[in-house]
């Protein structure tokens, strides 16, 4: 038991790296109180011990001390709950920094780990639970201590009291300690389930339209009662331990309490102990009973919050697949982007087969192709999501990774076709790239914006509700290529920015790609016809290899697959419920 609270105290202090100082005060503030605890039946036994030799100035000087015992007592007690708080704050914001810095380090495989519901629940639950450890390891440390400081006293006034203690002590802290065990079992299940809720939720409001239009909601219900039927099975059994433990502890407190008082009868007759004495008897088994109780919920405590530092710690111990990062750091980027027998395995599948492209400063390309033909691969790989398995890519013939992290980021930006928007006023989501107002009414009024944004009655302070939904998805769409503009990257990469726009928003995409295209080299992803004709070459692929290379009019007179792509009308559908 005790090597098992030691890997959890361990785990939990390697995790949150806590200042001494916290530690430290809160175990000195709940061994003061706790010590205080201890001496208020002995007082107690003192003030009658008196009273009954009818000895006044004892008797009073007594109960002052059992005023001043009181008083400290409390005085502790607040210290310690203040000391709790602290140091709750201090690993909140510890914690949430850790996991926000790790969020922004991951790749791409991450969300098959951890679903997005676990890692909420991990965000709003746990991180507060593994605030509390501080508090319980104080409390066990001491309480230990309390404890058996209890059964040292009683073991001084009379050793055979003290063994019928010491055997309760055992009995009930086996006896509770195995079912807080099988709690602590089911609990991880109902966990469990919790998450698959909240990712259920999740992909729920990602996906409403689908839901709508497409009629998931049968679907979506079956899955709901699988997880409402597990929680229900879980949870019962998890209450059944709860009762059980509360209950039947209940048996063995009060068997052991008849044992007491049938023995401290018979001291009593005996003229063994006195009335002072029988009475610090029975106080000390009481508040023994408390004090194991409060101890014994601190353990249960810790054992239930170790699967929060569980938790948190598979998420920060989840292992990226390591992209390095260069050494060159320069600002003359003219936007010259080359792939050079690139090829790209995922999970052993070629996802990219020896792909060859060279696009200068000021073109445009178009990547087009059927679903799955590996036109986002292929931008991922352009922002070194991902590192070729063989051949290289080059901007202005330097390698993408001989790149430090901060120039790369400054000169290649993208838009993507589910933009995400910060829930704040529009300024500060474009502060992000740069904070100069000027700057940022220029890119709004190229991405052609600006004019709807001055509509808003806060104008640019307008606060944009969770991910933009106070606005519609061109519209948000719109702001998200402001913000791409904003970057002033050498290179942009559109990936599909028309799916969420309305058609009379998508006309003005063409315009947008012609001033673009004056100081920018632009590679987008589209399904739309009208926007492949305004690239000046445009890339085909099938099954993740260069298909074929050309212009509108000469891949529609010689290519079959740009043929079919420019005579389809609707998008394919998305799946809305997977891995949950």
């Amino acid at each position: 038991m005790f090597k098992e609270y030691y890997k959890f105290i361990k785990d939990y202090l390697d995790l949150a790296e806590l200042k001494k100082s916290y530690l430290f005060l809160n175990v000195l503030s709940c061994f003061l109180y706790k010590l205080f605890s201890i001496l208020l039946p002995f007082i107690g036994s003192l003030i009658i011990k008196y009273l009954t030799e009818q000895n006044a100035e004892m008797s009073y000087l007594s109960l002052a001390a059992f005023l001043v015992t009181y008083l400290l007592y409390n005085i502790a007690l607040f210290a310690s709950y203040k000391l709790w708080g602290a140091n709750m704050n201090y690993t909140y914001d510890k914690m949430t920094t850790k996991v926000l810095n790790k969020l922004i380090s991951v790749d791409n495989n991450f969300t098959r780990v951890v679903s997005k519901g676990r890692l909420m629940n991990s965000v709003n639950s746990d991180i507060c639970s593994v605030g509390e450890m501080n508090d319980y390891i104080s409390e066990i440390i001491t309480g230990f201590f309390q404890i058996l400081a209890v059964l040292i006293i009683v073991c001084f006034y009379n050793l055979y009291v003290a063994l019928i203690m010491v055997a309760f002590t055992i009995i009930f802290i086996v006896f509770r300690n195995h079912n807080d065990r099988k709690i602590n079992f089911y609990h991880n299940k109902v966990v469990v389930q919790d998450d698959k809720y909240s990712n259920l939720l999740t992909q729920t409001i990602s996906g409403l339209q689908e839901i709508k239009t497409f009629n998931m909601f049968p679907k979506l219900v079956n899955k709901l009662n699988l997880i409402q039927s597990n929680f229900t099975k879980f949870y019962g059994t998890k209450r059944n331990y709860y009762t059980l433990r509360d209950n039947d502890s209940g048996y063995i407190i009060y068997i052991f309490r008849f044992l007491l008082y049938l023995f401290l009868l018979f001291l009593m007759m005996s003229r063994k102990i006195d009335i002072s004495i029988l009475i610090l008897m029975i106080s000390y088994h009481v508040s023994l009973v408390y004090y194991i109780n409060d101890w014994l919920s601190s353990t249960a405590a810790i054992r239930e919050n170790s699967t929060a530092v569980r938790r948190i710690n598979e998420i920060l111990n989840y292992n990226s697949e390591t992209i390095e990062f260069g050494l060159v750091d320069t600002n003359d980027i003219h936007g010259v982007l080359e792939l050079k027998n690139v090829d790209l395995e995922l999970k052993g599948a070629k996802v990219l087969k020896n792909i060859n492209l060279k696009i200068d400063h000021n073109e445009v390309v178009a990547i087009v192709g059927e679903s799955g033909s590996g036109k986002t691969m292929l931008l991922n790989l352009i922002l070194r999501l991902f590192k070729p398995t063989g051949g290289k890519i080059t901007l202005d013939n330097i390698n993408i990774f001989d790149f430090n992290k901060n120039v790369y980021a400054k000169n290649v930006s993208v838009a993507n076709q589910k933009p995400f928007i910060f829930n704040m006023s529009i300024r500060r989501n474009l502060d992000f790239v740069d904070m100069n107002i000027k700057n940022q009414i220029e890119a709004c009024k190229k991405a052609g914006i600006h004019d709807f944004i001055e509509t808003l009655p806060d104008g640019y302070n307008t606060i944009l509700r969770e991910n933009g939904s106070n606005i519609s998805g061109g519209q948000k769409q719109m702001i998200s290529i402001a913000r791409t503009i904003l970057s002033e990257a050498e290179v942009l990469l559109l990936d599909d920015i028309t799916t969420a726009l309305d058609p009379d928003t998508a006309k003005l995409v063409p315009r947008l790609i012609k001033n673009l295209r004056k100081d920018h080299t632009i590679v987008m992803i589209t399904k739309k016809p009208d926007l492949m004709k305004e690239a000046d070459r445009i890339v085909v692929l099938k099954d993740g290899k260069i298909d074929d290379v050309g212009t509108h009019s000469q891949l529609l007179a010689r290519n079959e697959i740009y043929q079919m792509l420019q005579s389809r009308k609707s998008p394919s559908k998305v799946g809305v419920f997977d891995n949950v």
